[in-house]
Order: structure tokens, then sequence, then C-alpha cells
């Protein structure tokens, strides 16, 4: 959280306005006194703080919504056939070792595999290693 703060100071009008309050509490401390010069460098210092707030909790959100995107993005369902005849439709995630299950054409294999049955199959590993040819 404190690193969703500090990027706020990354953006130079923060910057402007950080040394705008230091420099008007200096000004007005020297010309009015202490309670009556602060008031224009404290509501500056208010201002910066309201903007860092609803800037980091902005950026704080749409990192958990990135995060649950890049999760659902994440997950394919396979077609397990676990102990029957029927299919049973799982995560990728949760395949087990001895699970047999069917793919279909422009499908990622979700592991390991052993091919038991099928005609004319053809794998690319771009993902893997680069490579696109079949």
């Amino acid at each position: 959280m404190t690193e969703l703060i500090w990027e706020n100071f990354e953006d130079p009008i923060n910057k402007i306005l950080c040394a705008a309050a230091v420099v008007s509490l200096i000004i007005g401390l020297g010309q009015h006194g202490f309670p009556e010069g602060m008031i224009e460098g404290t509501s500056i210092l208010i201002a910066l703080v309201i903007i860092i707030v609803v800037n980091s909790g902005n950026n704080y959100l749409s990192e958990m919504r990135l995060a649950e995107l890049v999760k659902m993005s994440d997950k394919q369902d396979v077609a397990v056939f676990r102990n029957s005849v029927d299919a049973e439709t799982i995560d990728a995630s949760e395949l087990l070792v001895g699970d047999i299950y069917a793919f279909q054409s422009g499908m990622k294999i979700p592991a390991d595999s052993i091919v038991i049955e099928g005609q004319d199959i053809e794998c690319t590993e771009t993902e893997l290693t680069g490579e696109p040819d079949a």
C-alpha cells in the first residue's frame, strides 16, 4: 500500500503542491505568526492528502480488478472422465495424475499428457519454447 502512496509523488503536480505548501507555511508563519499563518499552507496540504488518498484508492481497486481478471483468464474448463463414462467439467488446475480428459482443436493442453486416441494431431510449443512450427 505504501508503494501506491509513493507513486503519487512521481507526478510533478503533486511535487509542486507539496513545495507550495511548505513555502506557503514558511511565508505565512513569517508574516502572520502561528495560528493565522498556517491557514493557506495547511489547506494546500489537506488538498494534497485528499488527492493522494483518492488516487491511491483508485489504483488499489484497479490492481485488485486486474488480478481478478488475470485469475479468470487463466481458468480453463476441461472435460474429465473419472471412474465414469460421463464427462465431468472441472478447472484445469484441478487435474490429477491419471485423469483422462478430452481436448479439441485449438485448445491449450493443461498438463503433461499421453494421447490415448486421436487422428492427425499436431502440437505447437510456441508459448514454451517460442518455436512456431507444429
